[in-house]
């Protein structure tokens, strides 16, 4: 019966004793480093060089000193670019000014008997003097013409497609004669109105002698 007794008590005091050595021996692999060190605290390596690792070792208790893979450098981020030079564009000249120049009208108005005789459109010698004058004047107070509009104009006697024949014919002896002076043709506009446009009252012999005329505008620039 004692024996029995001292046995179960052996038993049990080695039960004991094997789990203090199991929670010792866990405690011990909790708190361990992956590592071997010497009595200097110093990592001992074999005899390639490389740290000798305990049974412990896993990656979250390396050191940076025997695993540096395990421990890459923190990337530095690249400067960023310089921004491109802000190039201010050159001021834009300032434009010429513009010179206008005013356009003025030269309007001369002949009467028919100072260019024509009664019923007819070639110019006599007094109308051809008359024009030649009116030239010289615009030449004198105009630098370039710019346009010649030639107008012919009838009294109500006859018929109105006679009349607008006659002043058409009238204009253009009066076109031809400033072409042969030394005008251009090509700025020179001519149109007969015929009895169309009067200035004076067509009822009296004075009047229609006012509308019987040949009507000039020279459009030119100013000196």
């Amino acid at each position: 019966m004692n024996r029995h007794k001292q046995a179960f008590q052996a038993t049990l005091a080695l039960s004991s004793l094997l789990v203090a050595t199991v929670t010792a021996f866990s405690a011990q692999a909790a708190t361990s480093p992956g590592h071997a060190y010497d009595t200097r605290d110093i990592v001992v390596r074999d005899g390639s060089r490389q740290c000798v690792r305990t049974s412990f070792w896993r990656t979250d208790n390396a050191i940076k000193e025997c695993n540096p893979e395990l421990f890459p450098e923190p990337r530095v981020a690249a400067p960023a670019p310089k921004p491109a030079p802000v190039v201010t564009p050159a001021p834009a000249p300032t434009p010429a000014p513009v010179v206008v120049v005013a356009s003025i009208p030269k309007v001369m108005v002949f009467g028919e008997a100072a260019l024509f005789s009664f019923d007819k459109a070639e110019l006599t010698p007094a109308g051809q003097e008359a024009l030649r004058k009116y030239r010289e004047e615009a030449r004198a107070e105009m630098s370039a013409a710019t346009l010649v509009k030639i107008t012919g104009h009838t009294d109500s006697i006859g018929a109105p497609e006679y009349n607008k024949q006659l002043s058409l014919r009238r204009a253009e002896a009066v076109r031809d004669y400033l072409v042969k002076l030394g005008g251009n043709p090509k700025i020179m506009q001519v149109a007969g109105a015929g009895e169309a446009n009067p200035i004076a009252d067509n009822k009296t012999a004075a009047g229609r002698a006012h509308n019987r005329r040949v009507e000039v505008e020279v459009i030119g620039t100013g000196k």
